[in-house]
């Protein structure tokens, strides 16, 4: 699974130029393939969330947006619900 942090540059990858998005939807988890209990990812930026799995983020959206080069502005998605 090491293959899976694989680390690739602006030559590989198009982030349409916005900033590391440590909310994306595609992020994983601190904790993602550990076989010893402790995190595989840890976050330059200090107090983030990582691996959230609930909705993609804005940033998430605008890259999408600015890939298909699409104008449209606002809410994508009907806001999820968790079952209660």
């Amino acid at each position: 699974m090491q293959h899976n942090f694989d680390k690739y540059d602006s030559t590989y990858v198009n982030t349409q130029s916005t900033q590391y998005d440590y909310g994306s939807v595609m992020h994983y988890d601190a904790y993602a393939f550990t076989s010893n209990g402790r995190p595989t990812i840890v976050p330059l930026q200090a107090n983030v969330v990582i691996g959230q799995r609930t909705t993609m983020s804005s940033i998430d959206l605008q890259e999408i947006r600015m890939f298909y080069n699409c104008s449209a502005t606002g809410q994508t998605f009907p806001p999820s619900t968790t079952p209660g």
